[in-house]
């Protein structure tokens, strides 16, 4: 994989997530939130001259790991926070007579306020992985700067 992205792009392949920056601007100017946090991914266009080495390659890995745990541990308790809240919902909503659904969560007890919950929650995903990649990446660019320096 590292070789196909070597030999088919000269620059850094990471900079390329940059042009996913212009699904923000469709969504800036079309009105579609969902689109407004690809704006930050821009801030990849700024990985174009950095030498992609083992040690960059090692740097993405770990940042992007922490992404991804940040995200899913941020998914796993506003979804059980969501379960909850449809849960405590479902006893306010006038039951149909459905034996089956007694104490179930169903699917009229997801308002439209839960669907909005979901739907900021992914937003906000996005925006929260992207961020803790960047910072994690310049945290490790510090940190190579720093023992450069060292030596």
């Amino acid at each position: 994989m590292k070789g196909f992205l070597k030999k088919h792009f000269k620059e850094n392949p990471i900079s390329y997530i940059g042009w996913l920056g212009v699904l923000g601007i469709i969504g800036t100017i079309f009105f579609v939130p969902v689109f407004i946090p690809f704006l930050l991914c821009f801030a990849f266009f700024s990985y174009t001259k950095m030498q992609a080495d083992e040690l960059f390659w090692e740097n993405v890995r770990k940042a992007s790991s922490r992404g991804f745990w940040t995200v899913f541990l941020l998914d796993i308790g506003v979804f059980v926070w969501m379960l909850i809240r449809g849960m405590m919902m479902a006893g306010k909503i006038p039951k149909v007579g459905n034996p089956f659904s007694a104490n179930l969560v169903t699917l009229p007890s997801f308002t439209v306020e839960q669907y909005i919950i979901a739907f900021f929650t992914l937003c906000v995903n996005l925006v929260v992985m992207i961020l803790v990649f960047t910072i994690s990446m310049m945290q490790f660019r510090r940190q190579e700067k720093k023992m450069i320096e060292e030596e």
